[in-house]
């Protein structure tokens, strides 16, 4: 695997061959902008824009081959609205840009969900992306201030990418989100930096065509492999990422995602290890794998699926969605596979006080039953021998709300003119239910949110407006906090700040 050195160095070398050339588009689309999203939602949820639209990054090519298809006169107001962002935020795309970025907050942000960039407090970036024939590259250099991790200089967000045919090749810091939800999900989110990875996915989803009918089921996938180089108990531990995403009708789209750490330092990295990974036979007493005292399960898998299916009430846009996602592991003499975690939500497109809108209600449980007596809690995002768990750099690669969590999130996003957008949030957290933590005295084992249990109300929003080529982002949330423990109760309050420059 590159060095990050390296990595830039490979970045510069094409930013330099494209600097003076002519740009076609940026290839993705990332997970910044929940706005885009939204827009992007609404036009999928009316069956406007026939691609599978629940993997991020999400590829532009079909997103606008679909806009390009759609008769405007036929697209009530709100939609008309979604359709022109949509078309502004590619012809942003389009073009070689470079974006000056800056952060200012009085607290690092504790949860992050789609749409947030940035979990420091104090930051900036300078962005730059690049296209050529087919080679795209995007070169993103951050300074954070006083960061959770301690890593003051970054280059997430950078990639490069070359295209062959229908499938696209990249290198980088790319965060991913899996899953057709707006605040969190158990899978796989932007919640912790992005992983330094390589990944294939597939450019356009290109219908399955059915033998012997006119039946198609467009279709995309994507798979990574990256290297998890931060401080952690198996060192260089690499993770595996699968996503499959096909749509069999206008109205529903389905998901599967798996996910695996193994190999990292003193642990086997064989392609034999890997096909028993693909084939989950990694589990200790259960896939025919034998286990002594001495040894240790070859992986750590998740693996679950997820749905959203649309429909309209009284001509309003509707969606209701969820996942079920589960955990492997061991512990001790006990083996087990745990049970597999829901996340149900219900959203609809509509006109909230004469603004169009996307309002959300997303439940989410991350409280597994670990297969043992009296044992439930402690095992989901955790492993026995990748005991880091599915963690990066402090935070959870899944939920922001972590493990032995059931969460309530009511949410609203709205467009209240052509430059200016808001999102709300009102959120119930029973964070770390059991009140127990594997290892409370071990930054790099355990719940990374709270080790005691602790129950959040939390209000929260983020008014967005641009002016020309500036952005300006102002967000603030206030929560109260009680704990089952002998503490006081807090309220806290926090507020940020950010601007963006495109040049």
């Amino acid at each position: 695997m590159l060095s990050s050195k390296s990595f830039f160095t490979a970045l510069i070398l094409a930013a330099s061959i494209t600097l003076n050339t002519h740009s076609l588009a940026e290839p993705w689309i990332d997970t910044s902008d929940i706005y885009l999203k939204a827009n992007i939602q609404l036009l999928a949820d009316t069956g406007h824009i026939i691609t599978p639209v629940t993997t991020y990054p999400l590829m532009w090519h079909d997103i606008i081959r679909d806009i390009k298809n759609i008769d405007l006169n036929k697209l009530s107001t709100n939609q008309q609205t979604a359709y022109h962002y949509i078309k502004h935020q590619f012809k942003l795309a389009s073009r070689n840009q470079t974006r000056i970025k800056a952060q200012v907050g009085f607290e690092n942000k504790r949860f992050t969900s789609f749409g947030e960039q940035a979990s420091d407090k104090n930051s900036i970036s300078v962005q730059s992306s690049f296209m050529f024939e087919n080679i795209a590259a995007n070169i993103s250099h951050s300074y954070s201030h006083d960061p959770i991790d301690g890593n003051k200089s970054r280059l997430d967000g950078s990639y490069i990418a070359a295209f062959v045919g229908n499938w696209v090749f990249s290198y980088g810091r790319q965060s991913r989100w899996y899953g057709p939800s707006w605040d969190t999900s158990l899978s796989l989110t932007n919640n912790a930096r992005p992983i330094a990875a390589l990944a294939i996915s597939r450019k356009s989803a290109e219908p399955f065509i059915v033998p012997f009918t006119e039946f198609d089921i467009p279709w995309t996938v994507t798979s990574f492999m990256g290297k998890m180089d931060d401080d952690r108990v198996v060192k260089n531990t690499l993770l595996w990422g699968f996503r499959l995403n096909l749509k069999p009708f206008k109205n529903l789209e389905l998901g599967i995602t798996r996910l695996a750490q193994w190999g990292g330092d003193g642990r086997s990295k064989s392609l034999s290890t890997f096909g028993d990974i693909l084939l989950g036979k990694t589990n200790c007493g259960v896939d025919d794998v034998v286990c002594d005292e001495n040894s240790q399960n070859p992986a750590n898998q998740q693996a679950g699926y997820d749905f959203r299916y649309s429909f309209a009430l009284l001509s309003i846009p509707m969606s209701i969605y969820g996942q079920k996602f589960a955990e492997d592991g061991s512990e001790g003499t006990m083996k087990y596979l745990t049970k597999a975690q829901p996340q149900v939500g219900f959203d609809a497109h509509l006109t909230v006080f004469g603004k169009p809108s996307t309002v959300f209600i997303e439940i989410t449980d991350s409280l597994a039953d670990c297969g043992a007596r009296d044992n439930i809690g402690d095992c989901y995002y955790e492993h026995s021998s990748y005991a880091t768990g599915m963690r990066y750099k402090g935070r959870s690669i899944g939920s922001t709300y972590e493990n032995d969590s059931k969460t309530y999130v009511l949410g609203a996003i709205s467009q209240l003119d052509i430059n200016t957008r808001l999102t709300s949030k009102i959120r119930y957290l029973d964070l770390n239910t059991d009140n127990q933590d594997k290892a409370p005295d071990n930054p790099l084992i355990g719940n990374t949110v709270t080790s005691i249990a602790e129950q959040v109300w939390m209000i929260s929003t983020s008014a967005q407006h641009n002016y020309k080529n500036w952005r300006f982002t102002l967000s603030a949330e206030v929560s109260h906090s009680t704990f089952v423990n002998d503490i006081s109760n807090e309220t806290d309050f926090n507020a940020s700040f950010m601007v963006e420059y495109n040049l």
